[in-house]
């Protein structure tokens, strides 16, 4: 049977316990230390990897902001460009038939009436200003407008059939200094009767 005496005193194994509390102490407080250190530095290098990227992309964003602010007359002009191109596409067909619209309406147009504008819209309707030398005058001239190749100036390339239709006045007046009647009148065209014209 073996005994074994501790032969240090109390004291010594006091002191020697501390002493290995403190290293443990010291090894954790410098682990610690270590990492914290670690953790900002990361955090550090972090922050500065976010605001170089965040600067780079903004600057990309300013950049496509200015491309696309650049862009956009660009993109008006081209669109303009294509409308124009349409309507200039669209108004190259309808061409013969407006030039036959214009033969035969100052040929209608009798000498007692003197047109100061014409118009006419996408569904044929024409409109016209002009004056004449009375009231009866402006009711005569609506009736030679609907009258135009019927009765009054039949044309012998077109078919018998009316080429102006629903005239109707939305003005007539008297100009006090002039004593001439002013009208402003509307009425339609026969669209397809003159597209055969043309063809003849």
């Amino acid at each position: 049977m073996n005994i074994q005496v501790n032969l240090l005193p109390e004291a010594r194994i006091h002191k020697l316990r501390n002493q290995a509390k403190k290293r443990t102490y010291s090894t954790i407080a410098g682990l610690t230390g270590g990492i914290l250190l670690a953790a900002i530095v990361v955090f550090v290098m972090l922050q500065g990897f976010l605001a170089a990227t965040y600067g780079a992309n903004k600057d990309r964003i300013n950049k496509l902001n200015a491309e696309l602010e650049t862009s956009k007359p660009m993109e008006e002009e081209a669109a303009t460009l294509q409308a124009n191109l349409a309507s200039f596409y669209k108004l190259n067909n309808n061409r013969t038939y407006v030039t036959r619209f214009f033969t035969n309406f100052f040929k209608m147009v009798p000498s007692f009436v003197k047109i100061d504008s014409v118009s006419i819209s996408a569904d044929n309707t024409v409109t016209i200003s002009g004056n004449t030398g009375s009231f009866a005058d402006v009711s005569r001239f609506a009736n030679l407008v609907e009258e135009y190749n019927l009765n009054y100036l039949p044309q012998e390339d077109l078919d018998r059939v009316a080429v102006f239709t629903d005239a109707e006045f939305t003005s007539v007046s008297k100009d006090t200094k002039t004593g001439k009647t002013t009208f402003t009148m509307t009425f339609k065209v026969n669209q397809e009767l003159l597209k055969k014209q043309a063809k003849k």
